[in-house]
């Protein structure tokens, strides 16, 4: 039963990127009050950062558990981003760009992933590639194109999303941090911030690279979760007219044209804790990169750069799950570098857990 005592609610989440804003519109489409809580703005951390390209890099390199998740994302991302669309005439600039992937050594397996889940690739010839991309470093003799992946555009989509929460009733409250769990007997009662207590029976943290810390934090408890912060750096070039149409990947690397013209590139992968500060040297590692995938951008230098520190774990999976200790508290985080294309499965996994209409049983890949 929804309660409508103005610091109660059906469900908290803490952390609001794309996974909690998710999560909090599935829940409250299912009739239950959510408030949003989160130390800085929704969607300021690694979801803004974001690439927003609506695939992994390399798609055949996944479990199946996990592509389970990649595979309704890209079947339902369309169709969000035009309701998203119609609720705030906020444009999330779906994208289909198609992407260009230059590791041919895992040629192959990416064949044998295209037939099994029928997906269409292409293996292209050095002139084909020219003919895609006419930008593209000459070196490069073969290439493997994915022309159906999409991308989308993180702020715009963020934008969307909080507009569509504020005009849902979702509480959100910005800038502001959990001092702790209100837990008795081994179960949720609710939280405490710096400025007030907020009650719910059920919590579901999905607060990224800080999920672990926030966890020991404010439940006291040292849970095994392999979630730790991975810093990656971008860089953003403008250009006076568009030259590139695709996304071209290289070994974990990539370029992502955007609708109007500009171009990213990213990222790297650092493990130096929470540091979150943007270093010359990943500029000039990812401006090399950018001039050997497209020389042209040799001419230019990026306009911004900026890091965001990414949920990394060891694992291929992300958890979805019930705290194995206390009752009502539930983990939504662990994403790593795919929580957008993620997102949408994660967010519906999460609803029929928290309302009880999905066995944890069958969720065990995620626990």
């Amino acid at each position: 039963m929804v309660n409508n005592l103005e610091n109660n609610f059906d469900v908290l989440i803490v952390g609001g990127g794309i996974i909690g804003m998710l999560t909090a519109r599935s829940l409250q489409s299912e009739g239950l009050s959510v408030a949003i809580v989160d130390k800085g703005k929704l969607g300021g951390a690694a979801t803004w950062a974001a690439g927003g390209i609506l695939s992994p890099l390399n798609p055949w390199q996944k479990n199946s558990a996990t592509q389970s998740l990649i595979n309704e994302g890209r079947k339902n991302f369309p169709a969000l981003i035009h309701e998203l669309k119609q609720e705030t005439a906020i444009d999330s600039e779906l994208l289909q760009s198609g992407m260009l992937v230059l590791d041919i050594d895992e040629k192959q397996q990416a064949l044998n992933w295209a037939k099994h889940n029928n997906e269409t690739l292409e293996v292209l010839t050095a002139q084909s590639l020219l003919e895609h991309e006419a930008n593209i470093s000459t070196k490069f003799d073969e290439a493997l194109y994915l022309p159906n992946i999409t991308q989308v555009r993180p702020p715009k989509l963020i934008s969307a999303l909080k507009q569509s929460l504020l005009q849902r009733k979702v509480k959100i409250c910005e800038n502001t941090f959990v001092e702790n769990f209100l837990i008795e007997e081994n179960t949720v009662k609710g939280l405490a911030t710096r400025n007030e207590k907020l009650y719910a029976e059920k919590i579901i943290i999905c607060s990224g690279a800080w999920t672990k810390s926030l966890i020991q934090a404010g439940a006291s408890i040292d849970p095994e979760i392999d979630i730790e912060p991975v810093r990656g750096q971008m860089l953003l070039y403008k250009l006076p007219e568009k030259i590139l149409s695709h996304i071209i990947l290289k070994e974990k690397s990539y370029l992502i044209p955007r609708q109007d013209g500009h171009i990213l590139c990213g990222s790297t992968v650092e493990h130096v804790g929470f540091v979150n500060d943007v270093t010359q040297e990943a500029r000039q590692s990812l401006q090399t990169i950018a001039h050997e995938l497209m020389p042209t951008l040799e001419k230019l230098e990026p306009i911004k750069q900026w890091s965001a520190l990414r949920p990394g774990t060891q694992r291929d999976t992300p958890y979805i799950c019930k705290h194995p200790m206390i009752e009502g508290l539930y983990l939504n985080s662990g994403h790593y570098r795919y929580g957008i294309i993620m997102s949408i499965a994660s967010a519906r996994i999460m609803t029929k857990l928290v309302s009880d209409s999905l066995n944890p049983s069958q969720i065990t890949a995620f626990a």
